[in-house]
This record gives structure tokens, C-alpha cells and sequence, in this order.
């Protein structure tokens, strides 16, 4: 029998930075609209968090960035889910 093989789990094995970009870049696409849209100034953990994703970013840390953003994402999306409102 043949294995199966995810092309996506090959990419991110063979191009680890390719792929920790491709990540940011759909982060950073779904927060966009999160932050451009929301209501008065940004909370302090929130710009707190986007600082911590430009560091990252600056310091060749696209992974790490990638993380942070998903997460920070995550939370915009669905605050109330778990108790955190920026």
C-alpha cells in the first residue's frame, strides 16, 4: 500500500519559511478588517500584541509572527468565547 502524503505538510517541511509567511499573510489578511473595523481607539493588549507581531516580523521571526497573528486573529474573531475583549 502507498502512503499519503499532505502537500501542505511537505511544503511546510521543505520551505519553513515560505510556508510561516503564507500563514502570516492569511493572519494579517483576516486581522486587517478586525482592526480597521472596530469601534474607537485599539485596546492596549491589542496594540501591545501588534507590536509584538511587527518585532517579531523585523527580527526574521516569520513563524513566531505567524503565531502571535493567528492567535491575536483568533480572539478579534471571537472574543467572547473565551472572556478577552481588547
Amino acid at each position: 500500500m502507498a502512503q499519503v502524503i499532505s502537500l501542505d505538510t511537505f511544503r511546510e517541511r521543505r520551505y519553513p519559511l515560505a510556508a510561516a509567511m503564507a500563514r502570516l499573510d492569511g493572519a494579517v489578511g483576516r486581522l486587517d478588517p478586525l482592526i480597521r473595523g472596530g469601534r474607537g481607539g485599539l485596546g492596549i493588549r491589542v496594540e501591545r500584541e501588534l507590536a509584538a507581531i511587527s518585532r517579531e516580523v523585523s527580527q526574521g521571526q516569520p513563524q513566531a509572527a505567524a503565531d502571535r497573528a493567528e492567535r491575536l486573529a483568533d480572539l478579534l474573531e471571537h472574543p467572547a468565547a473565551i472572556g478577552w475583549s481588547p
